[in-house]
């Protein structure tokens, strides 16, 4: 994986994070069928291929990553405004998304400034009443080695 595979990898992700509020993330169920979980806590390191979520009301994926640490995260900007532009000019300016091909570590402890960097992340929104029932135990995270970054394709439209 080159250096501008990952700065697409954390720009992307970063955009969706803004429109989506999440990332999806695929697993395997231990009969080998496909499972996707929605994660709000994707956080990439901008220095190392690395990463971590939040390990937090993830019972289904915690249970597949212990038996089988590969995943896969899909990332999309579901901007509204960058998808309309994208339809009225034919192609997209930079692709809407990336996949990263990732390994998960153990659940462990998280460190506190790893807890903060997500609250920075969720701002004013972790003091509403919902904030405060999904963000309140920040205390579990998964650590996140990834190996490859695709850019979503989409025929013409992200040809450029």
């Amino acid at each position: 994986m080159t250096d501008a595979d990952w700065a697409l990898a954390l720009d992307t992700v970063r955009r969706a994070r803004l429109s989506s509020f999440h990332c999806a993330v695929a697993s395997l169920n231990p009969d080998g069928s496909p499972h996707v979980t929605p994660i709000g806590s994707v956080l990439l390191d901008t220095r190392s291929h690395t990463g971590l979520y939040i390990d937090v009301f993830n019972v289904h994926l915690a249970r597949n990553v212990t038996a089988d640490p590969r995943i896969t995260i899909l990332a999309v900007d579901s901007g509204p405004i960058r998808w309309g532009r994208a339809l009225v000019r034919g192609h997209f300016d930079r692709t809407p998304g990336v996949q990263l091909t990732s390994t998960v570590g153990p659940s462990r402890r998280a460190a506190p400034d790893e807890a903060e960097r997500f609250r920075a992340i969720v701002g004013p929104l972790a003091r509403l009443r919902g904030g405060r029932t999904m963000w309140s135990d920040l205390t579990r995270v998964r650590d996140l080695a990834v190996s490859s970054v695709r850019p979503i394709r989409l025929g013409t439209m992200t040809s450029r």
